[in-house]
């Protein structure tokens, strides 16, 4: 562990709610809020498989209080200038009042997140659940720049069915002179649901390189996002999957992201 990280630690904002008060923040505390269970209940129907992929958000209210938690504007104090875009999880933007909100059917998720370039070399990704205990902390060291990729372990213990988590990645800024640590932060929610009848037996009728399709259209985004950018990974040189990468992105209102690298 680096010593700008072990001063960081020693702050205890890993024991005050993972962003506490710190001078200067980045970004707000919005910790406490939390989508409300009946705004997001979603009804999966049959949808006729085709080779576009796009993402149809689920039918849902906006959630009580959420904001767009997906970006930030702040950068560490030693970066010549500021990234644009910034440090984003890579979360929908399909309505303004909904920006941080995604489904998964997965107990143990993949997310992904772009980090800018930066002097930073180490990060922290965080996952939460509503009262605000850890389900999972990791140390991550930076790439240069890119998507990166964040996935929770056999050993993190499982999202609970139609539970609220929030997910929060950390930029760890060296030390600037003034003593006191500085973070960059970037976040979202996720909720696990129950793949419904409909939704198993389309998955069972698609092949593995369109089943990423079949989840984007049913508003199952962490699935969608995952499988297209490994699919990508694993032909870079496909002209239909970097298409589908691309409209998907497009359709979430993530076009900014399609060129970006794809880093472990």
């Amino acid at each position: 562990m680096t010593p700008a990280l072990l001063v960081f630690l020693a702050t205890g904002w890993l024991e005050a709610g993972l962003f506490g008060n710190l001078i200067p923040r980045v970004v707000e505390d919005n910790s406490r809020r939390s989508p409300q269970p009946h705004q997001i209940q979603k009804q999966l129907s049959p949808v006729a498989p085709d080779t576009i992929a796009r993402f149809d958000p689920p039918d849902r209210g906006a959630p009580e209080g959420s904001v767009d938690a997906g970006g930030t504007r702040g950068k560490c104090p030693q970066d010549a200038m500021q990234p644009n875009p910034p440090l984003t999880v890579l979360v929908p933007r399909v309505t303004p009042d909904a920006r941080d909100w995604a489904l998964t059917v997965s107990p143990r998720p993949t997310f992904w997140v772009y980090v800018p370039e930066t002097v930073a070399s180490e990060g922290l990704f965080v996952v939460r659940d509503r009262q605000w205990n850890d389900i999972h902390r990791q140390e991550v060291a930076l790439p240069e720049s890119g998507l990166l990729e964040l996935q929770l372990p056999e050993t993190a213990e499982e999202l609970g069915l139609e539970e609220d988590y929030r997910w929060q990645f950390a930029v760890i800024c060296p030390p600037d002179g003034t003593g006191a640590p500085r973070e960059v932060v970037a976040q979202g929610w996720v909720r696990r649901v129950e793949p419904t009848p409909s939704l198993t037996s389309q998955l069972q009728q698609q092949s593995e390189r369109d089943r990423p399709l079949i989840y984007g259209q049913n508003g199952i985004w962490y699935e969608s996002l995952s499988g297209l950018a490994h699919q990508r990974q694993s032909a870079p040189n496909d002209p239909q999957l970097q298409q589908r990468w691309q409209d998907f992105l497009e359709s979430a209102g993530l076009a900014e992201f399609s060129e970006f690298s794809l880093v472990n």
